[in-house]
């Protein structure tokens, strides 16, 4: 077969995945009632002067009835004023407290930051973010409201980025489109997994695999856990596309932050379902594939198809910020593509050659 039909084999091919995904994205799946179990909030914290404040104001202002939710930041090595802002927002008696993390023997890194951390928890829900992130003031009330069936173990949510440059703006569509993915593939009944920054699992699917301690240790521990629950076949899951759970992350600061963090993210992902690296294998084919046609001079060929490519990638994403009231990220699209062009091609290489993963100032 020559290079020309193989594209546009995979173009096809390309088109008719993203199209499936699209259709997942609009059937959702989704169930909420007016549930209030009580809920615990966890946050790991390492070194997040910078954010944690307007993280724990933003966790504590919630419609949510006060007295249904608590809020534990495992202060996880800190060397920085983390404790110090933590203590402010204990003294004014709100519904915080903090520790400080212990180390294990058979458990590292953030994993065993939230294993303690739930050790301490008594929501029948727990739901967890990152110190970097704020969330609505729906956010606890929300993600309670899709426990109304006993059978609802794990509620997943979206996470985007704030933008204030291209830069910030690529990294968000990035999520935008990962994480739309989720959510079409669950509502397809093929759970790929979930972001940890905006996660919650019911205490009893968690206890009932014996926690993050009992979950073989993985770099992208959020992941690990969403599976391991899972696979039990016991729970039903939810991934909810709705504005009033969407939480705000701050962008990579620079390249070589980003670099790690899809480092970290390919690592983790060589645990993925079959299914998870058919779905990337086709993306990747589909970046790659132009690139060899235009080498052999098929300028018009190759266009054609990175227009068609381009523009599904910009109805999928409309389709994910649209419903999240974010339609204005759509400006960094161009931005995006030119990123998502060269990670979709180097990541494979990062999972599988790049060595020790390095985060939050540990290696992995």
């Amino acid at each position: 077969m020559s290079f020309e039909y193989f594209l546009i084999l995979v173009t096809i091919v390309y088109t008719t995945q993203m199209g499936v995904l699209l259709l997942g994205v609009r059937r959702g799946r989704d169930a909420r009632g007016n549930a209030q179990p009580t809920v615990t909030v966890v946050i790991a914290a390492r070194n997040e002067e910078a954010s944690i404040r307007a993280c724990l104001s933003s966790v504590l202002n919630q419609t949510y009835p006060k007295d249904r939710y608590s809020v534990i930041v495992a202060n996880d090595g800190s060397s920085d004023s983390t404790q110090a802002i933590c203590n402010e927002f204990v003294a004014k008696g709100t519904a915080l407290s903090t520790f400080y993390v212990a180390e294990e023997t058979t458990r590292a890194g953030k994993s065993n930051a939230l294993a303690q951390a739930i050790d301490r928890a008594t929501g029948e829900v727990i739901l967890i973010t990152d110190a970097d992130c704020t969330v609505p003031e729906t956010w606890v009330e929300e993600t309670a409201r899709r426990y109304s069936s006993d059978e609802v173990g794990l509620v997943g949510g979206i996470t985007l980025q704030q933008c204030a440059s291209p830069f910030s703006g690529m990294q968000s569509l990035d999520w935008a489109f990962i994480l739309g993915a989720a959510v079409a593939n669950a509502s397809w009944g093929n759970l790929l997994g979930s972001i940890g920054n905006n996660l919650s699992f019911r205490k009893k699917a968690y206890d009932a695999i014996g926690g993050y301690r009992n979950v073989p240790f993985s770099v992208t521990e959020d992941y690990a856990l969403v599976q391991a629950i899972a696979k039990t076949r016991r729970w039903k899951y939810l991934y909810p596309l709705d504005k009033k759970l969407l939480v705000m992350s701050k962008a990579c600061p620079d390249l070589l932050t980003l670099v790690r963090q899809k480092h970290r993210w390919g690592k983790g992902g060589l645990d993925m379902k079959f299914s998870g690296f058919l779905l990337l294998a086709i993306t990747g084919l589909m970046h790659l594939s132009p690139l060899v046609v235009l080498y052999w001079g098929k300028f018009i060929l190759a266009s054609f198809c990175v227009l068609v490519k381009m523009t599904i990638d910009y109805t999928f994403l409309d389709s994910i910020l649209t419903r999240l009231d974010r339609g204005d990220q759509l400006k960094y699209f161009f931005w995006f593509e030119m990123y998502y062009l060269v990670y979709a091609i180097v990541i494979p290489f990062l999972a599988l050659f790049g060595g020790t993963v390095v985060w939050k100032g540990r290696n992995y």
